[in-house]
């Protein structure tokens, strides 16, 4: 049973979220939370640490107007913000300080860097204790939750967070301490969050809510689809092995050996592309699959109108890297997609094998190439997979029904 929002409690909340960078082409959820609980009459700041240097859609260019930047930063207040909280309040200023920096870290970087965020989170309080918060949140349990938890005790008002993925198992940072010391936690998947309990110990499970990606799915409606000469097959995702891109170029490798002709489109950036490129020109596949590079979300969801089935294969990286439920699942299932994934992380959250989608082994060349042969092979199947897939994000995944639940916690 889901706890309705105190409607008079919303009205008096004054949230400030912090984000590392903000707005990014790939956290395009966090708009649409932000725009939401607006909507629902919260009194909402944005301060990102750093701008973004990528390209922005034009809503995400409008969104940026309102969110205040802390750096680069004006030395002199930089300075004036650490001697207004020392002369005012210099017990909390040297106990966070001492705090931080006695917590056991992995590397002396590490502790170089929370020491820098130290700094960061005083000039953060200083910059938004006009606006009165009555509570602080960040968005990824990295350097933004340090910020929000320095600039919360100095400003004594709680803070919260969201954990999302590289966060949680990349090398974190204080994870224990900050969940610890947050109001609750929410994370994106129920996978993350038994992962968070089993590293923090059952006294904080109480305190770790699973709260999905909501996706507004008036956004993303399907279309008539024609279809092509050849079956259009897209994947979306940044160019990094977490996104098992690899393993689809080799199963478009084995379904080219098998006859099958298609057109693979692979929309993202990232540090692989060049990697990927080369795999293609090896594999003989020039002619069947497409970097497409980074497109505006306008353009990404024509090209959901356009295609037959999305896949994303994703993995464990190397470095412990990993998704939770990637937001472009949702979205390729919103437009009546069918989706090809893995049996990794919380993807099975969504994906139900034979129901709106398919799931193999992750790098697995050969079963993704089998999944993707069997759903070539059979359009009726394609068409309900993807039916059912929208009816998924409507009963699950709705914007409205998760900002909702997150407002509760907010309010409560």
């Amino acid at each position: 049973m889901i706890v309705q929002p105190d409607k008079q409690k919303t009205g008096q909340l004054k949230l400030v979220y912090i984000i590392g960078t903000y707005p990014l082409l790939t956290t395009t959820f966090i708009d649409r939370e932000i725009q939401r609980l607006r909507q629902l009459g919260v009194t909402l700041h944005v301060v990102s640490i750093r701008q973004p240097q990528r390209p922005l859609s034009p809503n995400q260019v409008a969104l940026q107007e309102d969110v205040q930047y802390l750096l680069p930063a004006s030395l002199w207040t930089l300075l004036l913000a650490h001697l207004w909280f020392l002369g005012r309040h210099p017990f909390v200023y040297w106990q966070t300080l001492f705090y931080l920096l006695t917590r056991p870290f992995s590397t002396f970087n590490a502790r170089l860097k929370t020491c820098l965020h130290f700094g960061l989170g005083v000039y953060a309080a200083y910059q938004i204790k006009p606006l009165a918060p009555t509570q602080l949140h960040a968005h990824f349990v990295d350097r933004a939750a340090t910020v929000a938890l320095v600039a919360g005790r100095l400003l004594e008002v709680p803070y919260s967070a969201t954990a999302h993925a590289n966060d949680i198992y990349v090398d974190p940072v204080l994870l224990p301490e900050k969940m610890a010391e947050a109001r609750f936690i929410a994370t994106c998947t129920g996978y993350n969050a038994e992962h968070l309990a089993g590293v923090n110990g059952s006294d904080l499970r109480g305190k770790i809510h699973c709260i999905y990606h909501g996706l507004d799915s008036n956004l993303y409606q399907p279309r008539p689809h024609t279809p092509a000469e050849r079956p259009f097959l897209i994947a979306v995702g940044q160019l990094k092995e977490k996104k098992g891109f690899t393993y689809l170029l080799k199963a478009c490798h084995l379904l080219q050996r098998r006859g099958y002709t298609f057109h693979c489109q692979i929309v993202g950036a990232g540090p692989l592309r060049s990697q990927l490129a080369d795999q293609i020109a090896q594999l003989g596949l020039t002619d069947s699959v497409t970097l497409c590079g980074a497109l505006t979300h306008n353009k990404v969801i024509e090209k959901y109108a356009q295609a037959d089935i999305f896949v994303l294969p994703c993995i464990t990286s190397a470095d412990g890297d990993r998704d939770g439920i990637p937001n472009v699942i949702l979205e390729a299932m919103a437009m009546e997609l069918p989706v090809v994934s893995t049996r990794h992380s919380g993807i099975p959250e969504v994906v139900v094998d034979g129901v709106n989608g398919r799931l193999v082994p992750p790098a697995n060349e050969a079963a993704l190439a089998e999944v993707l042969a069997a759903l070539l092979d059979d359009e009726n199947g394609r068409y309900q997979m993807g039916k059912n897939g929208r009816q998924t994000v409507l009963d699950a995944f709705s914007v409205e029904q998760n900002v909702d639940r997150l407002l509760t916690q907010f309010t409560v």
